[in-house]
């Protein structure tokens, strides 16, 4: 047993690999005229022991026939190689899908089909693959079709989100470093028409002051004149008087 332990789980045995699963829908539904009056179903998956989850609640489209279900989620598996084959091949790695009518009294509810997808069939992925997988149904009549989960398979790619966010990152700090190359060339436009709109106003205030009638150079001059000529006046009426 130790021996068959380490053969397994040496180096290059195991893969791990992300799937991004895409649920997409059920058709066509309903298998039977008894399950036309259910109103609310969701999808749970489960794949091992340590990973599960499940769709949000839906209503049948019983007009359209089929259930939209139209949820991604995130799934890591690990595969392991087959060695006793030549090929690169991968023991059996499950995806199990169960269809439930949701009820208050029970975990679950009522199950009402169920589904199995093999990822080691797919193993590691460049492109998205979409597969249809048959649902076996508690309750169906011969005379009706199979129902079908419709499911897309694509690989979980790290680098290309973490170059987007790069990317983003830097296309936000290019657009912040701009915005404020503008902000400050706008101040200094703000700045330098101020100054010069105050040094215009000073010289205008200066010229008005100049040339107002009441300047002091102006008046000096008139008090003056006016004094000079008080004085000759004077003098003249003292010559006839004396005369």
């Amino acid at each position: 047993m130790v021996l068959g332990l380490r053969t397994k789980n040496r180096k290059g045995s195991t893969v791990n690999v992300d799937y991004v699963i895409h649920i997409q829908e059920i058709k066509p539904w309903p298998p039977s005229q008894s399950l036309k009056s259910l109103r609310s179903v969701t999808l749970q998956w489960e794949n091992g022991e340590r990973q599960s989850g499940s769709t949000k609640i839906v209503t049948p489209l019983t007009a359209d026939g089929k259930i939209e279900f139209n949820e991604s989620f995130r799934l890591p598996v690990s595969l392991c190689r087959d060695l006793s084959a030549k090929t690169e091949t991968y023991q059996k790695n499950c995806l199990e899908m169960n269809l439930y009518e949701p009820r208050r009294d029970k975990t679950k509810g009522q199950l009402l089909g169920s589904a199995m997808v093999d990822l080691a069939e797919h193993g590691i992925l460049k492109d998205a693959v979409s597969i249809s997988v048959p649902m076996n149904c508690k309750r169906s009549f011969r005379n009706t079709a199979q129902p079908v989960v419709y499911i897309q398979i694509q690989p979980f790619e790290r680098d290309s989100a973490s170059f987007s966010s790069r990317d983003s990152l830097a296309k936000e700090s290019s657009l912040d470093k701009d915005d404020g190359k503008e902000s400050i060339s706008t101040l200094m436009s703000e700045e330098y028409a101020e100054e010069a709109e105050i040094a215009s106003f000073t010289d205008d205030d200066v010229s008005s002051h100049s040339s107002l009638p009441g300047s002091p150079s102006e008046a000096e001059a008139r008090i003056q004149e006016s004094g000079d000529t008080g004085d000759s006046r004077q003098g003249a009426e003292e010559v006839w008087i004396v005369a």
